[in-house]
């Protein structure tokens, strides 16, 4: 095989990857104008990182206690993630959202989305070693120990996994997540 050919191969490779996750992903939205949109998108792909992220024993208040999503700096995509979640649930826990101002209170969360990189530092020191999936959406998320960065890649949605921060904290992710992320660091 031959440099050129190699090269289109990897990229059918990770179209046809996009393209399973947009599926995957995309099926979980409840209307079908939340696609069209990257808060729409990025609020279904935090409904399927719940519904594929185990969290250990003790994560949880209680046996029906709710997987509680927070949101810092992202109120849009916090209500459009409600919008999504409304009626539904993961692995048989419905959803909490708390709209929050800073690092106070993410320990207390399952979820926490950073949409103002600014506090990107307070939200992963309030929840280093403890069962808190942290989302983020700006260049240095995983490298500043976050552990999913949501990218605009082709005018798409992917995301970045870093492995190594997930496990630090106890969690485990499906591999379904690790076989569409764009890049995965650390196993």
């Amino acid at each position: 095989m031959n440099m050129k050919t190699n090269t289109s191969l990897g990229r059918l490779v990770r179209g046809a990857k996009l393209l399973l996750l947009a599926g995957v992903f995309l099926a979980a939205a409840s209307r079908p104008a939340l696609a069209q949109s990257e808060e729409g998108i990025k609020a279904a792909f935090l409904y399927n990182f719940a519904k594929f992220t185990t969290w250990p024993d003790g994560a949880f208040a209680g046996g029906s206690a709710p997987v509680t999503v927070g949101f810092v700096g992202a109120d849009a995509l916090a209500d459009k993630f409600e919008q999504v979640v409304t009626g539904r649930n993961a692995n048989g826990r419905d959803f909490a959202i708390k709209k929050l101002a800073g690092g106070a209170g993410a320990e207390n969360c399952q979820m926490v989305y950073v949409g103002d990189a600014t506090q990107a530092a307070a939200v992963l020191g309030a929840t280093k070693g403890k069962p808190v999936l942290t989302l983020g959406g700006s260049d240095s998320f995983v490298s500043a120990g976050g552990m999913v960065n949501f990218v605009m890649e082709g005018g798409k949605v992917s995301f970045d996994l870093d492995l190594n921060a997930v496990n630090a904290n106890g969690l485990k992710v499906d591999a379904k997540l690790r076989q569409v992320a764009r890049n995965v660091k650390g196993g």
